[in-house]
């Protein structure tokens, strides 16, 4: 199926689902959707970033801060989640849940679901970049793409998602006792 035909779950403010459209006909800028976001660690506070290929509808160019997708009918977050590590990097891995959220910005509204996994290329091996989508990935601490000394432009819903993690790690550390 190529990516016009995907039929795509909406949902409404609360997550609740309200109908299903064909991609090609959704309105991104009014039209709510579930979305994944995978955040590959190759350290303890080192990410993965996938520079998005210039054919990209949304934020072509940019860094996505995650791998991920959009969820399709039918599919529930965590089947999206592993299925868009597979197609992108070429990675199976286990994932942790790390929250949902909703975010809104330019051209986007989405519910989505936070997950991490860690990629350590001498026991996965060699990733396998979906050519379509990811132009190039690079290793990034997050510190820096807090600070983003480089300028680089990053997809904005994928850096809500890492504001969100960040967020929710902080509020479980304030809550040890």
């Amino acid at each position: 199926m190529s990516e016009s035909d995907e039929i795509i779950t909406l949902v409404n403010r609360n997550n609740q689902i309200i109908g299903d459209i064909p991609r090609r006909k959704m309105n991104f800028k009014d039209d709510i959707h579930r979305v994944t976001f995978i955040l590959v660690f190759t350290g303890p506070d080192t990410l993965l970033l996938q520079k998005r290929t210039d054919n990209k509808a949304f934020c072509p160019g940019y860094y996505g801060v995650t791998t991920g997708g959009v969820v399709a009918k039918g599919e529930s977050y965590d089947l999206c989640a592993q299925r868009e590590l597979e197609e992108e990097l070429g990675l199976i891995l286990p994932l942790n849940v790390e929250g949902m959220f909703f975010t809104e910005g330019d051209g986007f509204r989405i519910w989505g679901k936070v997950y991490t996994c860690h990629y350590d290329k001498s026991l996965h091996g060699k990733l396998a970049l979906q050519a379509k989508e990811v132009a190039e990935v690079i290793e990034m601490p997050i510190n820096e793409i807090i600070r983003n000394p480089r300028n680089l432009p990053f997809t904005p819903d994928s850096y809500d998602a890492l504001c969100h993690y960040l967020e929710n790690r902080l509020q479980v550390s304030n809550n040890v006792p």
